[in-house]
């Protein structure tokens, strides 16, 4: 793409793929760049506004996720992809009721959508709309099995898994293909494994990674883990995947941590890894999984020697990058293990 730009300054649907390029990496920035320069160039491109979209929303700029979904549905309002993105926006915002409108627009205008079916199911859940409820989880059950057996990508997210009567081994897989994604996503990057020392030349340094430090249930449950674990042989670091919320959670965590770290400035993934890495972190704790908010694609480039799931999400990670959940045996049976990637370590 860079050398059709050489030859090309002005093509604008190489502008609008390298940006595409670009996201895949983690340099939004340069993305957003690219998507505008392809708008520039050419103002009726509807795919660009939709992917600029995309980038926008990963950059947790929703206004101008919502503007550029908008503008894409106004130039083409047959655009499918678009509705569908603007229903994502809607559902993330908790606004259902236009959700389920665009959803249903995207699926009137392309019948075989299974992303937007299943997202419609889920927000059709959210709102106890039990209309038709069998006959869409037998469709939607359908959809999963089939794109397991196809290895793509399922439409049904790790986390909405639960929610629906999808066997055990369905949902490790569906959390497996999700995982693999973020080690996709990874591979762009071209960079080679951390190296770890084998013998631990200091206090145990724990680093607690969430994007809930803040006024969330998971911070009202962990807020003093940090000050309570034993300082003449722990060193604690907290590393947040969300700005600051003004909230004595929040505080509360970042003034027990020895070490606090505001990793929503830091968008590239890569970069985030550096940084833990480098802080020469032993035992790495997601307390995310497949919630909102999360980056698991800093775990995918494994920047500790032992990874861990913990509080935030129940279920199985499907990563091979992940090593333990912490958990009990009430939440994940022991005879249930075979249904985790990780290892069970009970409290």
């Amino acid at each position: 793409y860079l050398k059709a730009l050489e030859v090309v300054p002005e093509f604008a649907a190489a502008h609008s793929n390298l940006a595409s390029v670009l996201q895949q990496q983690g340099k939004l920035n340069e993305a957003l760049m690219h998507y505008k320069e392809a708008i520039r160039i050419q103002p009726t491109f509807a795919d660009a506004y939709s992917n600029m979209g995309n980038t926008l929303k990963e950059m947790q700029d929703i206004a101008g996720a919502l503007q550029c979904y908008t503008r894409a549905i106004q130039i083409n309002p047959a655009f499918a992809d678009a509705h569908s993105n603007l229903a994502s926006i809607h559902k993330d915002s908790g606004n259902i009721p236009e959700a389920i409108q665009s959803y249903r627009t995207a699926l009137k205008l392309k019948p075989d959508f299974p992303d937007a079916y299943c997202n419609l199911a889920h927000c059709l859940q959210i709102v106890c709309d039990w209309t038709d409820y069998e006959a869409r989880m037998k469709k939607l059950v359908s959809i999963v099995a089939e794109q397991l057996e196809k290895n793509r990508l399922p439409s049904v997210h790790p986390h909405h898994s639960m929610l629906y009567p999808l066997t055990h081994e369905f949902r490790k897989a569906i959390a497996s293909r999700h995982a693999n994604l973020c080690l996709e996503k990874v591979q762009v990057l071209h960079k080679p494994p951390y190296k770890f020392p084998r013998d631990l030349q200091s206090r145990l340094r724990i680093g607690y990674v969430s994007s809930d430090f803040g006024n969330h249930p998971t911070s009202h449950l962990m807020q003093s883990v940090p000050g309570l674990h034993d300082r003449a042989k722990v060193e604690i670091f907290c590393y947040a995947l969300s700005p600051d919320d003004g909230t004595t959670f929040r505080s509360k965590i970042a003034r027990e941590s020895e070490h606090f770290t505001d990793l929503s400035q830091v968008p590239c993934n890569g970069k985030a890894a550096d940084k833990i890495y480098s802080d020469g972190i032993h035992i790495l704790v997601n307390m995310n999984g497949y919630t909102k908010g999360a980056r698991n694609e800093i775990f995918a480039l494994r920047p500790a020697p032992v990874q861990v799931m913990w509080l935030g999400y129940p279920g199985t990670s499907g990563a091979s990058y992940m090593d333990y959940i912490v958990t009990d045996a009430v939440t994940s049976p022991v005879e249930l293990a075979s249904q985790y990637s990780e290892k069970l370590a009970y409290m």
